[in-house]
């Protein structure tokens, strides 16, 4: 997930006489181009023959291929939608689950859930005696202060009878769920399972409902087993949410289009969410006893008779009980739940057995067909003509200029590609006059959108505000021919640490401390001038030979900075979503990307130095949503008990310190790291001599160092 990565010094040389770096436009390459331009006039008078029919059946094969390029065009831009939204969902329960596991683990709220457990075992225990003792008062104390802050609105405690021996309601303690409920939703949780349970009503699940009852609104719950020390489940605990300030915020946080929506509906049928349009054939259908549209949220069953059910939802209830996740597009129009002609696509979320959809109209999905189809056979003609008249002048200045231009971006000319990312591609370059070497990244034509041009003319303006000598210099900025963005920057000979340490293993302390130093010296600037890097890893610092001096560092990638006081700057953050590497990534940024000041790059350092002087990660997994959520809720080991040289105490605290999940336990700002960096530098010394031994060691098997 990062930008561009450079090439080390090893394969990185400057050749002395690059043959792509210094076209020739002398008279010889005239004369070759006036000879192109007398024989494309011969081929003229044929081509001009031909291109009637063959504009014919191109007209033809590019309409065919226009509307099935669209067709997937939107099926990507909805299936990119509905991924989104669920992955939001995915972490967000997963996040609630692990939090209260971990709380039901405390020897407090556990000891607490086991005696009030026992009360209810005694044979002939009524409710007066479990839901009045003042062992319930003081749980439902310790829970309520457990769950501030977490938007929990209610909690209750389910023996394996199915029955509610405390809850934060009182009215509820007592009380009975259903058998097919308590088989359904509980007993998955009283053989070990944590599980979530979408939008549903109390009341409707119970035996016996409260005649006044205090939680008429549709909630959702997360159900956990609570243990005894022998491992024994003695009861399991569910804490409740209101599904309209909680699960329908995220469904409701984008859209793809004007008539788009994204709704879930579980393995009954049943819609979980609120349809966003008033009217229409969905108020006219059944709705099932019980259902409630109190606290802006409508569980309904239009989708839940078997005669009523749409394409969508037959296709996803199919795949109930099929292993892992499902999904599916379908993208012929077929009536919606509505009634109203509809293109979607759906998707399993197997470990909660829930579905979520996206649908949108396909009047809105595919009106750019209907116009192709009008203004295809009015523009056809024209451009058979158009065409004859301009083939050989446009072709002819076409092919001489990107003769000369293809190499040439600007005042630079371009050689060979020596780094590409997500967004851009970088080559090695020479300026046209000055004849310096030069790295110049080009903004890929493919990822030309609105977002990612802005954010990479972004990149090029904050960067060039920075003239730290530990900070990659920008030297230009501009537009190609073709209209391609680009941005020149100095031409660097090294390694990133990553490559480094994947080389030569964990940095000796006093090394890894003169990087750092460096490190924080750069963003100290940037911090200084109210930018926040957002992506420092292993792969965007590099160690180079510069200006005669080994082991110098510099900062690259400002694909991800951010201006902390600029309105536009927050607008792409809000945009792009989560951008970065999840190793160094503080966790507020994983819970809100647009909530990050310079802590989190302190965090990063903090996880660069964790690399460096362990040689391995703090959290080892590939997969994406196990690291978040151990990002988010696991502490990282301490460095001096992985680490297999001996660590300075007072490193070991400034590691531990940067990497605390509340930012306001880390250090201050990057100065307050760098001054406990210098103090341990006073007594680690890293030379010259040293860097240059290191360097040459490292490469000795590659190239020789730089002279």
């Amino acid at each position: 997930m990062t930008e561009d990565t450079p090439r080390d010094a090893a394969h990185a040389d400057m050749p002395a006489a690059p043959t792509t770096l210094t076209p020739d436009p002398d008279a010889g390459v005239a004369r070759e181009a006036q000879a192109r331009r007398v024989r494309l006039r011969r081929m003229l008078a044929l081509a001009a023959a031909a291109s009637t029919l063959v504009l014919g059946a191109i007209g033809w094969w590019t309409h065919h291929e226009v509307k099935d390029s669209m067709r997937a065009t939107r099926g990507a831009a909805l299936r990119s939608v509905l991924d989104a939204q669920a992955k939001s969902l995915e972490v967000w329960i997963e996040d609630r689950k692990v939090g209260i596991g971990r709380m039901v683990r405390e020897r407090q709220v556990r000891d607490g859930i086991r005696a009030l457990a026992a009360i209810a075992r005694q044979p002939g225990a009524t409710p007066q005696e479990y839901c009045a003792t003042p062992a319930r008062r003081g749980l439902v104390e310790q829970l309520e202060e457990a769950l501030a802050g977490t938007g929990a609105i209610t909690f209750n405690l389910v023996d394996s009878s199915g029955r509610i021996i405390a809850s934060k309601d009182r009215e509820y303690c007592g009380l009975r769920y259903r058998a097919a409920d308590l088989e359904r939703d509980l007993a998955p949780a009283f053989r070990g399972q944590t599980l979530f349970l979408p939008p549903h009503e109390d009341a409707v699940r119970l035996e016996r409902a409260p005649q006044d009852p205090p939680l008429d609104r549709p909630l959702i719950r997360i159900r956990t087993p609570v243990r005894d020390d022998d491992g024994t489940i003695v009861a399991v605990l569910g804490v409740g949410y209101y599904a309209h300030e909680q699960f329908l915020t995220i469904l409701a946080a984008a859209r793809a289009g004007a008539t788009d929506e994204v709704y879930a509906f579980d393995r009954d049928g049943v819609m979980l969410s609120n349809s966003r349009f008033e009217t229409g054939p969905v108020a006219s259908a059944p709705r099932a006893a019980g259902t409630s549209s109190a606290g802006g949220l409508v569980l309904r069953p239009p989708l839940a008779p078997a005669d009523a059910r749409t394409r969508l939802v037959e296709a996803a209830l199919a795949t109930a009980g099929a292993p892992g996740d499902a999904s599916g597009m379908l993208l012929d129009p077929y009536p919606g739940y509505r009634g109203v002609p509809v293109v979607g696509g759906w998707r399993r979320l197997a470990a909660d057995d829930m579905y979520l959809a996206i649908e949108m109209s396909a009047e809105e999905a595919y009106a750019p067909l209907e116009v192709l189809g009008t203004a295809f056979g009015v523009v056809f003609g024209a451009l058979v003509v158009a065409v004859l008249v301009a083939l050989a002048s446009w072709f002819t200045a076409a092919l001489i200029r990107a003769e000369v231009e293809k190499n040439r971006m600007g005042p630079y000319w371009l050689g060979e590609r020596i780094g590409e990312g997500g967004v851009g591609n970088v080559y090695l370059a020479r300026h046209d006059l000055l004849k310096r070497p030069s790295a110049v990244k080009l903004l890929k034509p493919s990822r030309a959108t609105d977002e990612l041009t802005a954010r990479f003319q972004r990149e090029a303006k904050l960067a060039s505000q920075l003239r730290h000598p530990n900070m990659v210099e920008i030297f230009d900025y501009g537009h190609g021919v073709d209209g391609t963005l680009y941005y020149a920057m100095e031409y660097l000979e090294g390694d990133t640490v990553g490559q480094q340490v994947q080389r030569g293993g964990p940095m000796p302390v006093a090394r890894a401390v003169h990087i750092l130093r460096q490190v924080c010296a750069g963003l100290a600037e940037a911090h200084g001038k109210g930018m926040v890097h957002r992506d420092i890893s292993v792969s965007n610092i590099m160690v180079c030979h510069h200006g005669g001096e080994y082991d110098f560092v510099k900062i690259l990638d400002f694909g991800l900075v951010k201006h902390v006081a600029g309105e536009q700057s927050q607008a792409i953050t809000r945009s792009l979503r989560i951008l970065g590497t999840p190793q160094y990534m503080a966790p507020e940024r994983l819970r809100d990307p647009a909530d990050v000041d310079a802590r989190a790059d302190v965090y990063a350092v903090g996880a660069v130095a964790f690399f460096l002087l362990s040689g391995r990660r703090m959290f080892e997994t590939e997969d994406t949503l196990a690291l978040t959520s151990r990002v988010l809720n696991e502490v990282p080991p301490r460095l001096s008990r992985i680490a297999a040289q001996a660590i300075p105490p007072e490193l070991d605290v400034l590691v531990a310190a940067c990497l605390e999940k509340d930012r306001e336990a880390r250090p201050p700002d990057i100065l307050a790291v760098k001054e406990v960096l210098e103090g341990v530098a006073d007594r680690a010394r890293w030379s010259q001599r040293d860097a240059e031994a290191a360097w040459r060691a490292l490469h000795a098997e590659t190239s020789p160092a730089p002279k």
